[in-house]
Formats: structure tokens, C-alpha cells, sequence
């Protein structure tokens, strides 16, 4: 399945190559305490902000488990908020842009939508040559979308035509616009995120830089194991002491599908800077 996807990604490329480019910032702050005398339990708590058009806002927590040096299993939750401008919709009579169709004008506005997600985790890692560290891990995550709640408005015009000129006008009707509210229901989003991670790991060597590539493929129901996005990232790690380490990348996501709109091609392209901090201890 995976070749699959691989060839299915490489005959896309001719494709990405005409994409729409986003731009945008991601910063994240982390805290990992080890648990018990062998260290094979730990706990987190994670933030973080990602501003661009489409921003969001997360916390949550974590716990990890490491049965053997070469696996750890993890659990983790998030409350997200986050804001799409494309959720602003303009309808006009007929869906048609033209002068005869503010008789008909419907605006809904962009909303904040709170989500859930959980996500359940497991990392395979080696060491080779003992400066290459690389890592398969392979990600359950669920999203449920909460009920939330939207502004509609009524735009109606009276059309006028000046007889003398030809010019025509078009004058706001009393009692308008008309604004309702509007709720949009639940939703659950079942993803299978499968990311392969190489980085430096030298003993003594206080940066660590790496690369990785992510798969994001839809479990939803009907849409057969679909790829929605495939996220690239290049980054160096830097241990500023035992206990400190911050990071610094570029990620690159090829958003193939929506996960609100599965079914709509996108090939957008989204170039973000990622900073991150960690304390562990």
C-alpha cells in the first residue's frame, strides 16, 4: 500500500507544481518530565500557535512508554481552536457574480471551531554507524469537531434605472441585512499519520539536524484509506544543556485533500517556520 502511494505522489508532482502557495509561523512549547528509577515512563504538556490564514491554537498533554530501548508507545490529548477563512462563504442569486444578482446576496462568516483530538502512537527507532538516528512512527489521531455556530446574513437590493442616463443603481432595502445564526454540527475525522524521521545523533555534538516526510491518509468512512496531505520538514535540533533544547525547521505540506472537503482537489502548498522549545527533565 505504501509503494502505492509513493507512485501515486510521484505522478501528482507535475500537478503540486502549479499549486497555490501558503505562508506561515509555527511556534511550539513543550515540558516532558521522566517517570521511576528505570525512566521508562513520561509525561508532557504541549502549546502551541500556528499563524498564517488559517490559524489555530492547541494545548494538551501526553504520556509515553518505552517497553524496549527500540519502541516507545504514547498517548496524547488536545483541545484545538482554530479559524478558517475559506469557511466565509458569498452566495448570489443564480451563483453567478453580476449586477443583476444583488437581489439575492447571502454572506456567512468565518468562525472559530473548538475540537478534540486524541492520538495514540508508536515509534520505532535505531541508531546506525552512531551518529544516525532513524525513526518510523506510525500515528492513530481522531478529531471530533464540537458544535459550533455561524453568522448568515440577508443582503437585499432594490434595483433603479435612471431613465434620463441609463445609469442603475442599487439601493439597500429596509430591514436589511437580515442576520441569523447559524449551527454547524459535529464531526469526527479518523487519520493514520505515518512519518519517516532521520536526524544526527552524535554523542558531544550539540546540533542535531534532521529531515522527515509524513503520510496523512484518511480512515473516514468510504473514502478507502485516502492521502490528504504529505508534510516535509528540514531542521536542526540544538541542545542548549541537559535539560534545554530548542529547534528550528522549514516545513513543507502538499495538502492534497481537504479533510472537510475530501472529495475537492486542492494542491496547495503550505511553507511554514516552525520554532520550538522543550524542557525536559
Amino acid at each position: 500500500m505504501k509503494r502505492i502511494q509513493i507512485l501515486a505522489l510521484m505522478a501528482l508532482l507535475p500537478l503540486l507544481a502549479h499549486a497555490e502557495d501558503r505562508y506561515a509561523t509555527w511556534g511550539e512549547i513543550s515540558i516532558e518530565k521522566s517517570l521511576g528509577l528505570t525512566k521508562r515512563w513520561s509525561i508532557g504538556a504541549t502549546t502551541e500557535m500556528r499563524a498564517e490564514e488559517r490559524d489555530r491554537w492547541s494545548i494538551g498533554a501526553d504520556i509515553g512508554y518505552k517497553p524496549i530501548k527500540y519502541l516507545k508507545l504514547g498517548a496524547s490529548y488536545y483541545f484545538l481552536y482554530r479559524h478558517r477563512p475559506e469557511n466565509r462563504r458569498e452566495h448570489y442569486r443564480g451563483d453567478v457574480v453580476s449586477d443583476d444578482n444583488w437581489n439575492g446576496y447571502n454572506l456567512r462568516e468565518a468562525f472559530w471551531s473548538p475540537r478534540h483530538r486524541a492520538n495514540f502512537e508508536a515509534t520505532g527507532t535505531v541508531k546506525l554507524w552512531k551518529w544516525l538516528r532513524i525513526s518510523l512512527r506510525e500515528r492513530y489521531q481522531f478529531t471530533h469537531r464540537m458544535q459550533s455556530t455561524a453568522e448568515d446574513a440577508k443582503y437585499r437590493y432594490t434595483k433603479m434605472i435612471d431613465s434620463a442616463t441609463g445609469t442603475t443603481t442599487y439601493t439597500l432595502r429596509n430591514g436589511y441585512p437580515e442576520t441569523e445564526t447559524d449551527t454547524i454540527a459535529t464531526e469526527n475525522d479518523h487519520i493514520l499519520r505515518s512519518r519517516l524521521k532521520l536526524a544526527v545523533d552524535k554523542k558531544g555534538l550539540a546540533f542535531g539536524p534532521f529531515v522527515s516526510a509524513e503520510l496523512h491518509n484518511s480512515l473516514n468512512s468510504g473514502q478507502d484509506f485516502n492521502l490528504e496531505k504529505v508534510r516535509t520538514a528540514i531542521g536542526t535540533e540544538y541542545k542548549i544543556n541537559k535539560h534545554n533544547e530548542i529547534s528550528l525547521a522549514y516545513v513543507l505540506t502538499f495538502q492534497i485533500h481537504d479533510d472537510e472537503a475530501p472529495y475537492a482537489r486542492l494542491h496547495d502548498r503550505l511553507h511554514a517556520l516552525n520554532i520550538s522549545y522543550s524542557y525536559k527533565f
